[in-house]
């Protein structure tokens, strides 16, 4: 037992969970053969046989199955401590590419990149404020804050909240506007929306009806803190996300009106490109926004 090799037995384990002597040495970054004779030195350590080889494939033994279900989880177990103690003992710096929409963004990222800089001051940021998707390969992203259904699979996402957007109005356009809360009347009314809002698209109630209805655009802008704007200054009904109006909704320069209708809740993620080692840095802070925005998103 003293002469047993972790190194031995680390190769084993990803053998079996390779399934095959090659793609083992992929993952070990080391030569088949060597692969080969670790398992073989194991074996003679051990005294049993631990996989029937054949030319294309290999079979694990009655021994070998009950030896790798325990080897395994003391080889994860060790990598984990391992990971935790480098962590612990690394330096989190350089350059973190970040990128979100443009009205997640302004609102929440410089208070979060302010608390992670003080935690580590090492550390740079660039930012890229969109309200289209950008491409983080192509663009060399580290950590997006996405909105909504994500189509690319290749990419790891972790849903942090969700939001949903509201109807508001400043009180002084609801005093020239006494009839807003007949809907029949809603399409009437000066709006200001996305420039590319054709409808929008409602739950009614409690029981979650769908009502849909076609603004009467007086402006219209392609982001959403824009109209925030636009709204209190009492140029029209706003439909935009509740996070960028709940603070003003609280000290009255807007009220949220049709409170019985609803957006649909859309998710908020924080999504990295898919890689096998994530760097420290990029670790620390994908953690760090996510559970700030956690927190924010909540008690919005």
């Amino acid at each position: 037992m003293e002469q047993l090799d972790l190194n031995q037995i680390r190769t084993f384990v990803r053998l079996v969970q390779t399934g095959s002597f090659t793609k083992a040495a992929e993952v070990l970054r080391q030569p088949k053969s060597r692969v080969s004779r670790r398992l073989a030195s194991l074996e003679r350590d051990l005294g049993a046989q631990l996989i029937y080889r054949t030319t294309r494939q290999f079979q694990l033994t009655e021994v070998g199955r009950n030896f790798y279900d325990r080897a395994k989880n003391l080889i994860e177990g060790l990598e984990s401590l391992s990971n935790e103690v480098s962590e612990g003992t690394a330096e989190v710096s350089g350059l973190i590419k970040v990128t979100a929409s443009d009205d997640m963004g302004v609102k929440h990222l410089p208070t979060i990149l302010d608390e992670f800089s003080r935690l580590y001051p090492q550390v740079r940021f660039e930012l890229l404020l969109s309200q289209a998707y950008v491409d983080l390969v192509k663009e060399s992203i580290d950590v997006a804050i996405r909105i909504g259904t994500l189509k690319d699979s290749s990419l790891r996402v972790r849903k942090v909240g969700t939001v949903k957007s509201i109807i508001v109005a400043s009180p002084g356009f609801i005093e020239r506007y006494r009839h807003y809360e007949d809907l029949n009347q809603i399409e009437k009314l000066p709006f200001v929306g996305m420039t590319s809002m054709q409808k929008i698209e409602t739950l009614k109630g409690s029981d979650g009806k769908k009502f849909s209805f076609k603004p009467n655009l007086s402006y219209s802008a392609n982001n959403p803190a824009m109209l925030v704007e636009l709204a209190l200054l009492g140029k029209g009904i706003a439909y935009v996300p509740e996070f960028l109006c709940a603070d003003h909704i609280k000290s009255g320069r807007l009220l949220h009106i049709h409170r019985n209708l609803r957006g649909v809740e859309a998710a908020v993620n924080i999504v990295t490109p898919e890689q096998k080692e994530v760097p420290l840095k990029v670790k620390k802070f994908s953690e760090f926004v996510g559970k700030r925005l956690r927190d924010l998103l909540t008690t919005t």
